[in-house]
C-alpha cells in the first residue's frame, strides 16, 4: 500500500519577505507596532562617547517600554 505525505515547503525568499514586511510595518506605522527601533553609531572615537550613547539608549528603553502586571 502506497502511503501519500504532504511536506510543507519553504522558501527562502518568501520568510524573508516576510521578515523585511514586518520591519517595514514597525518602522512606517508605530502606531499599530508593538516594536520598535533605534539607530545607533556602531564606531566612537572614545570611551566617553560610548558611555553617553549606552545612557542614551537605557534612557529611552526606560521611557518607551511599559510593563503590565498582571499579579
Amino acid at each position: 500500500m502506497k502511503v501519500n505525505k504532504v511536506y510543507k515547503v519553504y522558501r527562502p525568499m518568501r520568510v524573508w519577505f516576510r521578515d523585511m514586511l514586518k520591519l517595514f510595518n514597525d518602522i512606517f506605522n508605530p502606531g499599530q507596532s508593538t516594536h520598535w527601533y533605534i539607530r545607533v553609531l556602531e564606531q566612537v572615537s572614545t570611551e566617553k562617547e560610548k558611555k553617553k550613547i549606552i545612557a542614551n539608549i537605557k534612557k529611552t528603553a526606560e521611557q518607551r517600554i511599559k510593563v503590565y502586571e498582571s499579579n
